[in-house]
């Protein structure tokens, strides 16, 4: 049987001084840490938490614990119910008597009632546009309806215009059902013609959107591949600077994650094969934790989907892996952010590492586990633990 229950909680403010009975036929509610039943009549002190059963009008209540004091849904001075509405149940002092809980109650029966009497306190939405008749309302379909049309009015020439539109449209399109209007409207067209731009802030700012759009969003990772923007992202990325190809690698990886047969289609287009040799090319920074960070994404949805597709390709680029991986734990310079990603991603191809790679890299795992001890980065230090056994 489902019951809704109400909470209410008084919090304690300030020391309650004694309290006159009103009744000495009525003995005062004495709470415990347990639910115990408040009797007709009896009146609750301040501070405790109290529940009633709107089935069958049972009330209950108990000592405020620690767990009541931390939990977020708990008001001071309210009724809650579970749905997290709240109703107001008047003025209370220092004590709560259970008919006021009942008079709470009776309010939230007839809110029901009482909703034309509310309504007629506002205006409706037909008013207020005869009151405004140049208000405009639209829904956010509408507005992304509207930004692409501005998108494709404004020229190739007009850089600012366009980076100001498309960071407008990134701002909609991380929403899911937007995404996919991007892709049922034949919209991302303009957004995919827009990665061909020669200006690199224009094309970062295409790339946002549609990262945006894709991410977590099946529909549209299945129209980037098959729209043929993955493979164009992939062909790109060789000859791009560093800062640019950063933003590519993100798009990327929010076209290929969590979409199982994208990394076949991946593999296909020699997508492992070129963001291993983008990061054995790259600097030490953002770029190669992106990358990393990427690869250990895919190992982590292969270990759910015990396919050995993602292993099978990082295997053949196994010898600039590993010496990516000791060339980064070695750089003092690294984040710490960077070092976690990439210890991660070593204990995941360590079998695939020479013993030339190994030595070093283990007298670099020492010294950082001394590092990571001291400050406490228990996940990390527990993974290096286990590649030094």
């Amino acid at each position: 049987m489902r019951f809704l229950i109400l909470e209410i909680l008084l919090l304690m403010m300030s020391v309650v001084s004694s309290l006159e009975e009103t009744n000495d036929d009525i003995e005062k509610f004495v709470a415990t840490s347990e639910w115990a039943t408040v009797r007709e009549g009896q009146s609750i002190g301040k501070g405790l938490h109290v529940r009633v059963n709107l089935q069958t009008g049972e009330k209950e209540a108990k000592l405020l614990s620690e767990e009541d004091r931390n939990s977020s849904g708990v008001k001071e001075n309210r009724l809650t119910i579970k749905d997290d509405s709240v109703v107001d149940v008047g003025v209370v002092d220092d004590t709560l008597d259970v008919d006021q809980l009942e008079e709470g109650l009776k309010r939230v029966a007839k809110s029901g009632e009482n909703s034309e009497t509310l309504t007629g306190k506002f205006r409706s939405m037909e008013e207020l546009k005869k009151e405004m008749p140049n208000l405009e309302i639209k829904t956010e379909g509408q507005v992304l309806k509207d930004k692409i049309a501005l998108l494709n009015s404004t020229s190739n020439s007009d850089v600012p215009s366009l980076i100001i539109v498309l960071e407008e449209l990134e701002d909609l399109a991380h929403k899911y059902d937007n995404g996919q209007l991007l892709v049922t409207q034949g919209w991302m067209q303009r957004i995919g013609q827009l990665l061909e731009h020669s200006n690199e802030e224009v094309y970062r700012a295409a790339l946002r959107v549609m990262s945006s759009a894709a991410q977590s969003n099946p529909p549209v990772q299945v129209h980037c591949i098959q729209s043929g923007y993955l493979g164009t992202l992939i062909s790109k990325l060789l000859s791009q600077p560093e800062r640019v190809a950063k933003s590519t690698v993100f798009a990327i990886s929010s076209i290929v994650r969590n979409l199982p047969a994208a990394l076949d289609v991946f593999s296909r287009l020699h997508g492992y094969n070129t963001l291993t040799t983008k990061l054995a090319l790259s600097s030490l920074g953002p770029l190669q934790r992106a990358i990393v960070t990427f690869y250990n994404d895919l190992l982590e949805q292969e270990s759910e989907l015990k396919s050995g597709v993602v292993m099978g390709n990082l295997e053949s680029g196994a010898g600039m892996l590993c010496k990516k991986v000791a060339e980064i734990l070695s750089d003092s310079g690294s984040s710490v952010d960077t070092i976690q990603e990439v210890i991660h991603f070593y204990s995941r191809i360590l079998s695939f590492c020479a013993d030339e790679i190994k030595s070093p890299v283990t007298v670099r795992l020492k010294e950082l586990l001394l590092l990571f001890g001291d400050e406490g980065y228990e996940e990390i230090s527990t993974v290096i633990q286990k590649l030094l056994q």
